[in-house]
This record gives C-alpha cells, structure tokens and sequence, in this order.
C-alpha cells in the first residue's frame, strides 16, 4: 500500500510540475531510496538489498556524484509503472542518465531517457556524527 501511495504522490509531482521539466544529464549512483534516506545506505556493500528494494517497489533513484542530490525515478507517461526497475541491472554503480528533471517542495524526480553505466561506485561509509561520507580504505592485502 505505502508502493502506491509513493508512487501516487510522485506521479502528481511530475504531472504538476511538467511545465518547468528540464532536460539533465546527471552522473551518480543509483540506489534505493528508501534505504539510503533511513540509513545512508548505498555502495557496493547495500547492492543486494537495493536489488531487492528496488524489485519489491521501493523507489529507486540517483545520488548525484559532487552533490549529494537524490534524483527519485518517476515516469511522465505510465504512472502505474514501477520507473525503478529500469534502474535495477545498475544498483550501487555509477551511471550517467539523461532525462526530464522536475522539482517541487525540496523533491526532484528523474524520467530517464538514456541510461549508460561509467563504473562502480565507491564503497563509502559516513562519518560518525558529521553527516560527510569517507572513501573506505582497504587492508592492504
């Protein structure tokens, strides 16, 4: 129910705010939203559990590389479509999507056009308290 009920709102949010539609090109990490926004979830380590987010109807969406700006996948035309799951072959990499951004109330929703991989996401992890995320080091093996 709550699936439908997100999905619903960000059909409205992109319905309503189709006239200031700008066409983005946009470099970051897909993820799951749901997971990231509760626990800073993402990188190589969340990709399994964003898979299965993402295939139970969790929204799915891209972490801007540089900003830090979540993109929440939404489709213009078939709102009753889950637009994740275009995005699931590419949980926890980097891509660059080009598509419609629209943005109201502090959210930005992505209807990807054109969707191409350009490497891993780096395994990050945040900072204790700071709310900055560090590139994980490895063990030196």
């Amino acid at each position: 129910m709550k699936k439908w009920i997100a999905l619903s709102v960000l059909a409205v949010l992109v319905f309503n705010g189709r006239v200031f539609a700008e066409e983005k090109t946009i470099k970051g990490e897909v993820i799951d939203v749901s997971c990231y926004v509760a626990e800073g979830a993402k990188g190589d380590a969340h990709k399994e559990c964003a898979i299965a987010c993402i295939k139970a109807g969790q929204p799915a969406g891209i972490l801007e590389e540089g900003t830090g700006k979540v993109y929440v996948a939404a489709k213009e035309e078939d709102h009753m479509k889950n637009p994740g799951i275009e995005l699931l072959p590419y949980a926890a990499k980097m891509v660059e999507v080009k598509g419609s951004v629209n943005e109201r109330g502090g959210v930005a929703t992505i209807d990807v056009k054109e969707i191409k991989e350009i490497g891993k996401a780096a395994s990050m992890t945040e900072k204790k308290g700071s709310g900055m995320m560090e590139e994980k080091k490895g063990s030196g093996n």
